[in-house]
């Protein structure tokens, strides 16, 4: 994790929270997986606008491999000058999410899944709630043309009574949720007995590991309080990662990338 006395603290206490609603993790050194490249560690003190990782964590036990915390800070104009916090009529706005990462073997190649939902919220005096969502987008394993495999993320997704039920009472904080195939932005040095010099001071002569994640879950942005999810938000993103496993596994034979020699 960054090493910033407030957020150390806040992605330690993260990490005991979510072990005591029931979603096994540990804090992994700063540096050492791929896709914390994705966002440069970067302080974003002052009025710097930016998205910058703030701690990534194994998760055991679970269909879910890693998660990664990340920040994001945007400076905007204030028509109240007297609130400006860096001068007269700035001001930021500072938002959080976890990403969720799963991992597959190095051969399957997966995509071009792109999936998010759509949420109806039925606005009340005091208190809003979701009314319906739908999933979105392009929900294929494969390549292969519709109908010849049963590679379908959303209809699998759709057909679990039980995660609908959690997803209606999640979405109203968890703004939106997406399902991306995952690939590392940067390109990074994957050998862990090799130190690598990279241009961020949180990074340098850090060893870097390779992740093999595949896919990623995510939320939309959300106020800070809000990335400490309760136990029906865990076992939501639980169910999720569950069922696109159970449908990999289902095409896994036409999702192995086949080498000359085969």
């Amino acid at each position: 994790m960054i090493k910033t006395s407030v957020e150390e603290k806040l992605v330690m206490k993260l990490e005991k929270h979510l072990k005591s609603k029931g979603l096994d993790c540990s804090i992994l050194p700063d540096g050492t997986m791929d896709f914390e490249y994705d966002y440069p560690r970067v302080p974003l003190d002052g009025p710097v606008e930016g998205i910058a990782s703030r701690g990534v964590m194994k998760v055991n036990n679970c269909d879910i491999d890693f998660l990664d915390v990340v920040k994001q800070k945007k400076i905007c104009a204030s028509g109240l000058a007297p609130g400006g916090i860096y001068g007269m009529g700035v001001n930021e706005a500072t938002t959080w999410k976890i990403r969720f990462f799963m991992s597959f073997p190095p051969t399957l190649k997966i995509g071009p899944l792109k999936i998010g939902t759509i949420t109806k919220i039925e606005k009340g005096a005091f208190h809003s709630k979701v009314e319906d969502y739908i999933w979105n987008g392009y929900g294929k394993l494969t390549t292969l043309p519709p109908g010849m495999v049963y590679d379908d993320v959303m209809g699998a997704l759709e057909e679990d009574k039980k995660l609908r039920e959690l997803m209606m009472k999640c979405l109203l904080k968890e703004v939106k949720v997406t399902v991306d195939v995952y690939t590392p932005k940067r390109k990074v040095e994957y050998d862990h007995l090799q130190y690598v010099r990279d241009d961020s001071i949180w990074y340098r002569f850090k060893p870097k590991k390779e992740s093999y994640a595949k896919i990623l879950i995510t939320s939309g942005w959300k106020p800070q309080k809000d990335l400490f999810i309760d136990e029906t938000t865990i076992q939501m993103y639980k169910r999720i990662a569950t069922n696109i496993k159970k449908a990999v596994e289902r095409v896994r034979y036409h999702l192995e990338q086949k080498s000359a020699a085969d």
